[in-house]
């Protein structure tokens, strides 16, 4: 068995910095977040951003002055006045994949703060907005230098899904990894050709990482996800001992059969949100709001264990 840890930092400092701390509550358009540690040291910090009426959670890496922020929502006023609350900027904005089930806000940040945005081409190449494409192994910092940013490419939910690992420890995984799940690869109406890619990604980019890996998803399934510490992370050993079902597949044909036993009806809105996430579809802040209601689908099992 994987024994637990504090998810503040390698080094283990004080797990007194491990108490859940709420920075901010942030109500607009109906839209609740809430801001946890999820490491603290002298120069950096990790935040995750979880928003409970979409049941996601993006992240927020502080350096001294500057902060990047991971998958971004649309309530991009909360990230504005969550870096100034922080005396930071905002100079980064990661994209894990191109979004189905939400409106993305990086590229809204960028054009109010002249934030860079990063994702993969495979995902991205028919986007109309600037961004940087990420391959497998890039590396990135914030002008101060660590923590490093490592790209980890990881096809499947999407071909273009990358996850971030941050300081060689925190996966920021997007959609690629949950805590009780694992990524839906159905949603691109692909369902074969990318339960390839995932199947691939399981057992080459995920079986390489350390069982001491701390996975931040970019959703959460149920409630019981949640640590004791307030937060939705859980160390890479544990979701694999949890999802022995998935992870101990050992053939593509059986891996294949358990996606399409799961598959169902994905929102017919989902077309649409990505769309807009690419930059070729605009919309009025209304109808975003409307687009951006209802629960998350892309998990690939239906039912939290």
């Amino acid at each position: 068995m994987i024994q637990d840890r504090p998810f503040i930092h390698k080094s283990e400092v004080s797990i007194d910095f491990a108490a859940v701390c709420i920075e901010k509550n942030f109500y607009r358009d109906r839209l609740h977040f809430e801001s946890r540690y999820l490491l603290l040291m002298d120069a950096h910090i990790l935040f995750q951003f979880i928003r409970t009426g979409k049941a996601s959670c993006s992240y927020g890496l502080l350096v001294k002055d500057e902060m990047a922020v991971f998958d971004p929502s649309r309530n991009v006023d909360f990230y504005e006045q969550f870096a100034k609350d922080q005396g930071c900027r905002i100079v980064k904005s990661f994209e894990t994949h191109l979004q189905a089930d939400y409106i993305s806000g990086s590229q809204e940040l960028s054009k109010r703060t002249g934030a860079a945005i990063f994702g993969h081409e495979n995902d991205f190449q028919h986007a109309v907005f600037k961004y940087t494409s990420v391959k497998d192994g890039d590396v990135f910092r914030l002008s101060a230098g660590d923590p490093v940013i490592r790209a980890v490419h990881m096809p499947g939910h999407t071909p273009g899904s990358t996850s971030y690992l941050v300081d060689d420890t925190y996966l920021i995984s997007g959609d690629a990894i949950f805590i009780l799940s694992i990524s839906r690869p159905d949603l691109g109406g692909k369902a074969v050709a990318w339960a390839k890619l995932l199947f691939k990604t399981i057992k080459t980019q995920i079986a390489a990482l350390d069982d001491s890996t701390v996975v931040l998803p970019g959703h959460y399934m149920d409630w019981k996800e949640m640590n004791g510490r307030g937060l939705f992370a859980d160390l890479l050993g544990h979701v694999r001992e949890r999802n022995a079902d998935i992870y101990g597949i050992s053939d593509e044909k059986s891996f294949i059969k358990f996606i399409q036993d799961n598959m169902r009806p994905q929102p017919e809105v989902y077309a649409r949100i990505r769309q807009v996430n690419a930059g070729l579809t605009l919309v009025g802040d209304d109808e975003q709001e409307v687009m951006d209601l209802g629960k998350n689908e892309c998990a690939a099992s239906t039912h939290p264990k």
